[in-house]
């Protein structure tokens, strides 16, 4: 009888073992991202197309907003965007060199005041003024990017991802300062 208690438990604490040793294969995250392809603040989810796959896929929705003071007023620009891309990991499944490129489409909301001076009487400088009024404008936006960062994910699911965007504008091009704007990004999420 005690012989036989001590075979099944080593039965059972070697199927335990083995168990515990096969790593669990988290292909799919749901991230939240500050700046990068979402701009400002996105939640994302990303995939793998299989789960052996390196390459993946992501899409999300990002909002960024920005504010400005001025003597005529204020102005604000609200951005929506729907990151759309492809990654590719290289490493195991704890670290991993991630490559990426996609494209990001979304609408720039702005809001500012623009002065007129106006002329009550000709001739007297004292019956000048400036009257502003507020001017709304919506742009659609797009643009590439490509990422090169680093994913951490961790036996329990959480992944951090940092790295670079460099993104280049195709519509609305005066929307970023330079013909190419380099964007930092950091994500906080789970994996599963």
């Amino acid at each position: 009888m005690k012989k036989k208690t001590i075979l099944l438990a080593l039965l059972l604490l070697s199927v335990l073992t083995a168990n515990a040793q096969e790593e669990r294969v988290r292909d799919k995250s749901v991230y939240l991202e500050f700046f990068g392809p979402s701009l400002g603040v996105g939640v994302s989810y990303d995939a793998r197309f299989s789960k052996t796959s390196k390459w993946g896929y992501r899409a999300g929705f990002g909002f960024a907003y920005s504010h400005e003071s001025s003597p005529f007023g204020n102005s604000s620009s609200r951005v929506y965007s729907i990151p759309l891309g492809v990654t590719h990991l290289f490493g195991n499944q704890k670290h991993n060199l991630e490559l990426g490129a996609g494209v990001s489409v979304g609408i720039n909301n702005d809001t500012h005041r623009v002065g007129e001076d106006v002329i009550v009487e000709p001739y007297n400088p004292q019956s000048q003024y400036t009257r502003t009024k507020l001017v709304e404008e919506n742009k659609f936006l797009m643009f590439t990017y490509s990422s090169v960062g680093y994913r951490f994910t961790s036996k329990k699911g959480f992944q951090l991802r940092l790295g670079i965007t460099p993104t280049i504008p195709l519509v609305n091009r005066d929307f970023f300062d330079a013909k190419v704007a380099f964007m930092p990004y950091i994500s906080f999420g789970k994996a599963f």
